[in-house]
C-alpha cells in the first residue's frame, strides 16, 4: 500500500543557527509503528549510523539533525570519487573539505522502543523537492564542488540542505524553509 508523506517545511530552529529540522506529515495511511529515520552513508549509499529517527505520529514527523559531525566512517573527501545525485564529471572542489551524504529511510519499530533493532528492515526513500530530489551533506568547510552540465553546488559548513534537479543541465540549489519536500513510501 502506497502512503504519501509529505514533508510541510524544512526549518531553521531559532534555538541555534546550525540546527536544522526536516518536518513532514504523512498523506495516507502510515502503520501505526512508522519511523523516518536519517542516516550517514557511505560513498556507495550504504547506511553507516543513524544520526536521528522519529516516529510518525497524528500524521506527523519531525527529525532534527544533529550539530555535531558525522562519523568519521561516513566521511569521504571532496573530490572525483563524490557520487552525489546528479555529479557526472567531477570538474573541481573550490576548498579541501570532507563530507558526509545523509539519506532518509524508514522502518517499523517493531517493540516501541524509539530505536532500531536489527529485525527491523530499513527502506531507503527517496524525497523529492518539486521536479527535483532531496539532497542533505555535511560538510567540513565552506566547499563549492563544480561538475559536468553545470552542476554547481554551493555548501556551507555543517548540514546542507539541497535540491537537484537533473534535465538538460544540472540545477543545485538550497532548499528554504516553504520548500514542500514529500516522501513517497510503500
Amino acid at each position: 500500500m502506497k502512503s504519501r508523506l509529505l514533508a510541510l517545511s524544512t526549518l531553521l530552529l531559532a534555538a541555534s543557527a546550525s540546527a536544522i529540522s526536516i518536518a513532514g506529515s504523512v498523506q495516507g495511511s502510515a502503520p501505526a509503528d512508522l519511523r523516518v529515520s536519517a542516516w550517514a552513508v557511505t560513498a556507495f549509499g550504504q547506511p553507516v549510523a543513524e544520526l536521528v529517527s522519529a516516529p510518525v505520529n497524528g500524521k506527523t514527523f519531525q527529525l532534527v539533525l544533529p550539530e555535531s559531525a558525522p562519523p568519521a566512517r561516513a566521511l569521504i573527501p571532496v573530490d572525483n570519487r563524490l557520487s552525489w545525485p546528479g555529479l557526472i564529471d567531477f570538474g573541481k572542489a573550490t576548498a579541501s573539505a570532507q563530507a558526509a551524504e545523509l539519506k532518509l529511510f524508514t522502518y517499523r519499530d517493531v517493540n516501541g522502543d524509539g530505536k532500531r533493532q536489527e529485525n527491523e528492515p530499513l527502506k531507503e526513500v527517496r524525497a523529492q523537492v518539486g521536479k527535483g530530489e532531496l539532497f542533505v551533506v555535511w560538510a567540513s568547510a565552506p566547499v563549492t564542488v563544480t561538475a559536468s552540465r553545470n552542476y554547481s553546488a554551493d555548501l556551507n559548513k555543517g548540514w546542507n540542505v539541497m535540491m537537484v534537479e537533473v534535465r538538460g543541465a544540472v540545477v543545485v540549489k538550497p532548499v528554504d524553509a516553504k520548500t514542500s519536500i514529500s516522501l513517497n513510501i510503500q
